[in-house]
């Protein structure tokens, strides 16, 4: 059956069934009409901020990012945090993790699954529209897939409150992800070519997966790696 489109739930349980999608762990209930529901996991990145007078960020340096980002961090137990503070969270239980986002912050988060496409498919996140109506955003505009790339996802969480931090809970879901069928790939595939994946084996990439995968990391640009030519002004031929 030829699908060339946006996938529906029976396309993507298809495709699933083909290991043309990758989903783990899968729960039938996340499965929307035409998307599947991922959850935040537990570990996540919080900007440090700068000392004074060092206010310039490279983001094609990879000693800069690491300082920028720094250590990771881990989802705290409510319980912990209610004891700490001596409040309570409605419908947010005592033996839930929850990371808070501060007033305009962006953080770097991932999804529990991994999920993905293969051979034929790819992907696109977006956020959860009620979470969208509650300030927060999950990928900017930075949700498009590859075909082949599958992965714990890395999320750039953004809390566009102007006024309030905003607890997000572990293991709730946060986003969505689109699935669509193409004709395939005439290039390499993406654990040859791209920068956040080295292997299609879904045991493989359980195993190597560890906070630092959330780390950007355009020091590997093509760009950088490959030589490509610097930009000219040669192109440029209009009278000044």
């Amino acid at each position: 059956m030829e699908e060339k489109s946006l996938l529906s739930d029976k396309a993507i349980l298809r495709h699933i069934e083909k290991k043309t999608i990758v989903i783990s762990p899968f729960f039938r209930q996340n499965l929307s009409t035409s998307s599947y529901d991922v959850t935040l996991g537990p570990y996540y990145y919080r900007e440090v901020e700068p000392e004074p007078c060092h206010s310039l960020y490279n983001p094609y340096s990879e000693s800069m990012v690491k300082k920028i980002w720094g250590e990771y961090h881990q989802a705290e137990l409510v319980k912990d945090w209610s004891n700490r503070t001596g409040m309570k969270l409605e419908n947010i239980r005592d033996d839930d993790y929850i990371i808070f986002i501060r007033p305009g912050e962006t953080i770097l988060g991932h999804t529990n699954e991994f999920i993905g496409g293969q051979e034929t498919v790819t992907t696109m996140m977006k956020a959860r529209s009620s979470l969208g109506r509650n300030f927060i955003e999950v990928c900017k505009c930075a949700g498009w897939g590859d075909v082949g790339y599958v992965n714990r996802w890395t999320m750039e969480i953004t809390n566009n409150s102007k006024h309030y931090s905003i607890p997000l809970v572990v293991g709730r879901r946060i986003a969505q992800i689109i699935f669509f069928d193409t004709e395939g790939i005439e290039g390499p595939s993406y654990e040859s070519s791209g920068k956040y994946q080295s292997s299609n084996d879904i045991e493989s990439l359980k195993k190597e997966w560890s906070p630092q995968c959330m780390l950007p990391k355009m020091y590997k640009d093509k760009e950088i790696t490959c030589k490509v030519p610097a930009f000219s002004f040669d192109n440029y031929n209009f009278n000044k």
